[in-house]
């Protein structure tokens, strides 16, 4: 007598690999690994809160530090960060020039202080030259007014967007088509 040939495929064994967790406010690109003992709950907008990990970093830098729960600030803080590095490194690099108005008015930022309030006012009463560029487009998405509800003016959280006002502000004080890079 014959043994009947099966006709299904041999089953695959698969093996669970462990993965460490990639950092929950990194960008995705970033691909940056969490510390385990660095976790939080993450309460987002739906309402259902997770554990979460972050990495040395973002828990360090991020607005809610001392606490344990991360919020919409922190998500905030993530954006702006993200955004504030991004143009700095555009501008140091020359693939982003801002225009004379632009550094004005980064200049006018650098000089006064800053509170939720100041910088809404002072993008709104900004005038079509700067709404043409990219810096006004950093603060008002929101993120860094929800950032400036929550934290104070010298607050590390803001470091990355008052660096980037910094060195707008100082190209600001150079000739028109002047680089703070430029050797004279």
């Amino acid at each position: 007598m014959k043994t009947p040939i099966s006709r299904i495929p041999s089953a695959k064994v698969l093996r669970l690999v462990a993965v460490a967790p990639r950092c929950h406010l990194c960008p995705d690109e970033d691909q940056v690994f969490a510390d385990p003992a660095l976790t939080v709950t993450f309460h987002p907008a739906s309402r259902i809160a997770r554990r979460v990990a972050l990495c040395e970093p973002c828990h360090s830098g991020r607005p809610s530090r001392g606490k344990m729960d991360m919020g919409p600030a922190d998500l905030a803080w993530q954006v702006v960060e993200c955004d504030a590095t991004t143009l700095l490194a555009a501008y140091k690099e020359r693939r982003w020039l801002p225009n004379r108005g632009e550094l004005e008015f980064a200049a006018g930022l650098a000089r006064m202080v800053w509170t939720e309030e100041s910088v809404r006012a002072a993008v709104r009463d900004a005038d079509d030259t700067v709404f043409g560029g990219r810096l006004v487009h950093a603060l008002e998405g929101g993120s860094a007014y929800i950032l400036l509800h929550h934290v104070a003016a010298d607050d590390p959280a803001l470091h990355s967007l008052r660096s980037l006002v910094d060195v707008l502000a100082t190209a600001a004080e150079q000739p028109p088509g002047g680089h703070p890079g430029d050797t004279a």
